[in-house]
């Protein structure tokens, strides 16, 4: 790709000093004169990458350093699972292949994040402009050496993207104003935030980048899917969302390349009319590898841009429930204290019973509703009632199956107004089944499925139980979304589940009966915890990766003691609301206020 400055350059132009001023400010050229400088910029090759194209690392590229002029490189490694993950930036004025120019070989991979320009160095080039100015080789050891100290000092935190791409699919969605909501939405939380559309689009690679350089966050809003503008916009984009209306027909292919990018796929967003939300375009469904996950944005409902411009800044909250039985209860009086402190809940995850509550929250429903419910199918219909012949499990699971479908009915995950998901055992692969689409009922019925009290879910010849057994409070999985800080409630606690009876289990079954079963646990106690106690250790793991962590103590509450139910919830709310005073301010001013506030650790 042509560059402008090398023309520039070529004809003696005014703009040669201003490209010297720009190369002086390298680490590595500094202290050099302006015709050493042009020497090595003859001597050196010019180039241009488009974003998302890949460095080959060949030929005169295979061993050569690489000075970042305008735009952005990303390195990429594989991680140990062979997935391809962003681990630094390389932004303007900044250099990169050290490593190769003195090892000739190379490990990591290098993409343009967004248009780049580029200098390269030939190991010739370099080691003449060495041999008259060795400073230049003591310069390089100081910023390898400080690159090698900040990777030794702390793990590397997750590249956040700054500029994002809207691409509208439909006739009449390039003037809806939704980037500007979010930008709007995000100077309110204290962040520089812009839109660029058409008009800049015969602007240069170097005011691309001062724009950039000038804001925290930048929205290129595309006009039509396969316009020169829309391209620009995407390969400009560190994100790019697809953005389409309910309702509407949408193309079986609906962008001309959009590939993975660095960051993965697009993300699509939906734009719902007044008063009303629709499902997910059929052909969209997430096996369709066309986008990475989605956001539901109503017309009429200002929470859901407030929401995408936290997971845009990345301060959208995340709230992960464990499982535990009636001890989940708690988690009802967890999430009110939460609520009345303005803490947002942008994104839900959850296991067994704490997969029910945050299931309610991602339906909308009010904390008074999501208790009523509760009570309703947990004490007053008594689920666990329906008792058989135990050749599969102690109940049969048909009550169970029946009040999820009451109460949630035909809603489906990926129609729920915030991203939920939740986790169940396959007993099949000996993994865990994270759900994230179809029917809430059923995602929920596997979820809290504890293996020998109800029977197995059967998913596609997979027999799905409790995700407690493997993992009883996925806050890994919520983390992986890298979405900003992350709340858990985790209700385990430290069960007293020893026996005294020397004859436990050996007593006849008349005096059992005749002593109520005092101090004996019972066959589903004893499931219960059989169920669970597998994920103990990965559970006291994973605990730590929470950013705000809460355990109410709920001494004497049994998982299966279905009548503590408001005892419950008032020991969460109380434990909840004592830790949160104990900051003096509202959780959601240290949280979600802009992308630059640090979040409170536990």
């Amino acid at each position: 790709m042509a560059l402008p400055f090398l023309s520039a350059l070529l004809s003696g132009s005014g703009t040669t000093k201003v490209l010297y001023e720009r190369l002086s400010r390298f680490s590595l050229l500094a202290g050099l004169s302006e015709g050493a400088v042009r020497r090595l910029i003859g001597e050196s090759c010019w180039f241009g990458l488009p974003g998302g194209t890949h460095l080959r690392r060949d030929n005169e590229n295979e061993t050569a350093l690489f000075l970042v002029v305008t735009g952005a490189l990303g390195v990429m490694v594989e991680d140990a699972s062979g997935r391809r993950r962003l681990i630094a930036q390389v932004p303007p004025g900044e250099t990169v292949g050290e490593v190769s120019l003195f090892a000739e070989e190379h490990s990591a991979e290098l993409v343009a994040l967004r248009d780049t320009e580029l200098l390269r160095i030939g190991p010739g080039a370099f080691e003449a402009l060495v041999a008259k100015h060795p400073r230049v080789m003591i310069d390089m050891m100081r910023v390898m050496a400080r690159r090698l100290l900040e990777t030794t000092r702390s793990p590397r935190e997750h590249v956040r993207p700054k500029t994002f791409a809207i691409v509208p699919l439909q006739d009449g969605l390039a003037e809806e104003p939704v980037a500007h909501r979010i930008a709007a939405a995000l100077t309110d939380m204290g962040a520089k935030a812009a839109v660029l559309d058409a008009t800049a689009s015969g602007q240069s690679a170097e005011w691309f980048h001062t724009f950039e350089a000038a804001h925290d966050v930048v929205f290129y809003r595309g006009d039509t899917p396969d316009s020169a503008w829309t391209q620009h916009c995407m390969r400009q984009a560190d994100r790019i969302y697809l953005f389409a209306r309910v309702g509407r027909p949408l193309p079986p292919q609906p962008v001309r390349a959009v590939k993975e990018r660095v960051c993965g796929l697009p993300e699509l967003l939906l734009l719902h009319p007044y008063g009303n939300r629709g499902a997910l375009p059929e052909h969209f469904a997430f096996h369709s590898g066309l986008f990475e996950s989605h956001h539901h944005i109503r017309q009429d409902c200002a929470d859901d841009i407030r929401r995408l411009a936290r997971c845009v800044a990345g301060r959208a909250v995340g709230l992960v429930l464990g499982g535990g039985g009636a001890r989940g209860f708690a988690h009802v009086g967890v999430v009110k204290a939460l609520a009345e402190a303005g803490v947002p809940f942008d994104y839900l995850g959850g296991v067994s019973m704490g997969a029910i509550v945050a299931a309610g929250l991602a339906a909308e429903w009010s904390i008074e509703e999501l208790s009523d419910r509760m009570r309703a199918v947990f004490v007053t219909a008594k689920p666990l009632s329906d008792y058989t012949l135990p050749l599969i499990a102690l109940v049969r699971g048909r009550k169970v199956t029946k009040l999820l479908r009451t109460h949630f009915g035909s809603m489906r995950i990926e129609d729920l107004a915030r991203p939920y998901f939740c986790i169940s055992s396959d007993l099949t692969t000996g993994r865990i089944h994270e759900h994230r689409t179809g029917y809430l009922w059923r995602a929920l019925r596997a979820s809290a499925g504890l293996p020998g009290i109800m029977p197995p879910v059967n998913s596609r010849g997979h027999l799905l139980v409790d995700g407690g057994v493997m993992n009883n409070l996925p806050v890994d999985l919520m983390r992986e979304r890298r979405i900003g800080p992350l709340i858990a409630s985790d209700v385990t606690g430290e069960i007293d589940f020893s026996v005294r009876d020397r004859r436990y289990g050996e007593r006849p079954v008349w005096r059992l009966i005749w002593q109520r079963m005092r101090g004996t646990p019972s066959i589903f106690d004893v499931l219960m915890r059989t169920g669970t106690v597998g994920s103990e250790a990965q559970r006291r793991l994973v605990r730590d990766e929470a950013d705000f962590l809460f355990e109410p103590p709920l001494e004497g509450i049994n998982p299966l003691d279905w009548r503590s139910f408001d005892r419950a919830i008032k020991e969460g709310y109380e434990h909840a609301a004592k830790i949160i005073d104990r900051h003096g301010v509202p959780l959601t001013s240290q949280w979600c206020e802009g992308p630059a506030v640090a979040v409170p650790q536990r």
